[in-house]
């Protein structure tokens, strides 16, 4: 077997392994936020109408949404939440907005919005190490949130959640009304389109040198 066949062969072989990565984790961002708004979802539609009702919701006016199902295995998954005014709060006072997401058969708890009084913040919950995650993001991200867990007179606003797999495909900021962005291929995809281009200039050249 020839030089070039051996490196051809070889090269083909980590193309053929790019592509299987490349099918069963594509990053992807499924962003729900006011545009996608179903009934019974309360994501504000630009940052001027954050104190407005219906989206400035307090104590027994929760909410739940759920997200576009993402088919494939992943590496991540990462919940992002994007709320304004989550006021300062301890485990026995101030404001507790509790997270849940369903996992097949209950809901279960993520914890607790995080943020400030009057800024628009996300609030990042890493879903990767539970053994339901997988299953739950291929049939669509269940979540709820319950406001004001101590009732204590505390109201809170959504702008978008993100739900984000093996690093996704857009970048988004907590503020409503603000586009999220695409980024860059990824890493492998290049690789990938390196290693094919390296391979046809391989072959390019060998096809040269015999017709000399």
């Amino acid at each position: 077997m020839s030089n070039f066949l051996t490196k051809s062969l070889l090269a083909l072989t980590a193309c053929s392994a790019l592509l299987s990565s490349v099918a069963f984790a594509v990053p992807i961002t499924d962003v729900q936020e006011y545009s996608n708004n179903t009934a019974g979802e309360y994501f504000v539609d630009i940052d001027a109408n954050k104190y407005n009702s219906p989206y400035y919701r307090w104590q027994d006016e929760d909410w739940g949404w759920s997200h576009n199902a993402i088919a494939g295995t992943f590496n991540s998954i990462q919940l992002d939440i994007s709320a304004f005014d989550v006021d300062y709060f301890t485990p026995s006072s101030g404001e507790i907005d509790m997270i849940y997401v369903f996992d097949g058969s209950d809901w279960l708890s993520l914890g607790a919005l995080a943020g400030a009084t009057d800024i628009w913040a996300f609030s990042t919950f890493d879903l990767t190490s539970y053994s339901w995650a997988q299953a739950q993001v291929n049939a669509g991200l269940q979540v709820k949130m319950d406001i004001d867990v101590l009732t204590q007179g505390w109201a809170v606003t959504l702008g978008k959640a993100t739900l984000t797999v093996d690093g996704g495909n857009q970048q988004c900021v907590p503020t409503p009304g603000v586009p999220c962005t695409a980024v860059s291929e990824p890493t492998s995809l290049g690789l990938l389109g390196l290693a094919l281009a390296s391979l046809g200039l391989g072959m390019r050249r060998r096809k040269a040198k015999i017709a000399a």
